[in-house]
């Protein structure tokens, strides 16, 4: 159950900040390309291999298992550039809580998954 909450707060993320950057005027991405993504994402955050054995899950960016394609993997770069500052003032908490998770993953890598150590 609390599994699942992670997982739709990480959804629930990406959709945000995916909205923020369909919202920027100097975008490269169509709206089917934002589209596209978001599926992309959800679905990768759906299939993660730290979920299927309840493992602690990392942020995709501090994660030793690169799961996105590299073209999809660009493409949420710059939807994050864009996004994650802006993130600070639109949504703080959500912002914080996520800024203090990535910080303590970097300071305390997580090992990877059964089939790759």
């Amino acid at each position: 159950m609390l599994n699942k909450d992670k997982k739709e707060q990480e959804k629930k993320l990406i959709a945000i900040m995916i909205d923020m950057y369909r919202s920027f005027e100097g975008r490269e991405m169509s709206d089917d390309e934002l589209d596209e993504l978001f599926l992309y994402a959800s679905k990768r955050i759906e299939t993660c291999i730290y979920r299927r054995n309840d493992e602690k899950k990392p942020f995709c960016n501090v994660c030793p298992v690169h799961c996105y394609k590299s073209d999809m993997r660009e493409k949420i770069r710059k939807v994050m550039r864009y996004a994650g500052p802006r993130l600070l003032f639109k949504r703080p908490i959500l912002s914080l809580k996520h800024l203090f998770k990535t910080i303590y993953a970097k300071k305390h890598p997580p090992k990877p998954p059964g089939r790759f150590n």
